[in-house]
């Protein structure tokens, strides 16, 4: 087991300072773990290669393509694109696209659905650490942490399957998750749960990232990039970069996201906020408005779910979709109204 706190005699407390809610023969502290927003990184990284020029292509999938030694020509549902170098960071679809543009895939995705509990935001009085067993051979194991957003996780299973758009959610899983929370932290038992919801991590046959470097072909992969991929993204993109034979030019743009978590101060604790849109997670019209109005604004409800944490509270969006939907009319491909009562 791992947690961010020290050991005490016998006893390892992972819990809050009152309570000793688990003794175990040993354990590993990890001094310097953190929490982060997992989804403002990403839409950091884009708005900062968009703003130095890169062009992002939506609902876009590559059919096919040739290199002429110098160039590729990229056949897509959007139509042809030429590029000097092209780098594969397809996910779940990494090896399909390798197999497309180059006759043959080094690699074969086996999607690994992970299932996740998310309890309600009292859970967290009960939780100071990260709390992660030993991991397995095939897996890192359940992980039991609160999230930056005030709430508290567990998870993920690891179940591979075939199909690679569809996770589901199924009640013995999820009942698993809950039952192996409330063993780590009994006050857990019969907390309310917020939310659950399913992923699928791009794995592989093998389990080692899945870098590829055909320098002849212009071509660099990075496949395989499971839970890991968070950690990792930048180290894994200079990687290529050095591969590729570049060095890194610097940036003076650095998009600044907006705060969503909850120790530091939110939009709504500011004057001109207009109004409280979303009560359980606290989001603001004015919140709402810039991610609609942004350099790339969200192109579903799940985009501005996460660059606002609107509809992800206690209600899940019971109260607040309504008004959503008025505020986002004409922006989505599929209207929030229509997405609600699919």
């Amino acid at each position: 087991m791992a947690c961010s706190t020290p050991l005490s005699s016998a006893a390892t407390r992972c819990a809050s300072a009152n309570q000793t809610w688990l003794t175990t023969r040993a354990a590993l502290w990890v001094p310097r773990e953190h929490l982060v927003d997992p989804w403002s990184p990403f839409l950091a990284y884009v708005l900062e290669a968009q703003a130095l020029g890169a062009r992002i292509l939506r609902s876009t999938t590559v059919t096919g393509g040739h290199f002429d030694g110098a160039t590729w020509t990229l056949n897509t549902s959007r139509g042809d694109y030429a590029a000097r170098w092209v780098v594969n960071a397809a996910g779940l679809y990494g090896d399909r696209v390798e197999a497309a543009l180059l006759s043959e895939a080094s690699f074969s995705i086996k999607p690994r659905k992970g299932q996740f509990v998310v309890f309600d935001k009292a859970a967290a009085q009960y939780l100071n650490s990260i709390i992660l067993p030993v991991p397995s051979e095939r897996t890192k194991g359940l992980v039991l942490t609160r999230t930056i957003f005030g709430n508290v996780l567990v998870g993920p299973t690891a179940e591979e399957q075939d199909d690679r758009d569809r996770p589901t959610v199924t009640s013995d899983a999820l009942q698993m998750l809950v039952d192996k929370a409330a063993g780590l932290v009994p006050a857990l038992a019969g907390m309310p749960v917020t939310a659950t919801y399913a992923g699928l991590r791009p794995a592989t046959e093998e389990k080692h990232y899945r870098i590829r470097h055909d320098p002849d072909r212009h071509w660099l992969t990075a496949g395989g990039i499971r839970s890991t991929g968070l950690t990792a993204a930048l180290g894994i993109a200079q990687h290529l970069l050095q591969l590729r034979g570049g060095e890194a030019a610097a940036s003076t743009i650095a998009p600044q996201m907006p705060n969503l978590s909850e120790h530091l101060a939110r939009d709504w604790q500011s004057a001109g906020y207009g109004e409280i849109v979303c009560h359980c997670e606290m989001v603001t019209k004015r919140e709402i408005e810039a991610a609609l109005n942004g350099p790339l604004p969200p192109g579903d409800f799940g985009g501005l779910k996460r660059r606002t944490r609107c509809g992800m509270g206690r209600c899940q969006g019971f109260y607040c979709n309504g008004h959503l939907a008025e505020l986002t009319k004409g922006r989505f491909e599929t209207p929030l109204a229509v997405e609600s009562a699919a």
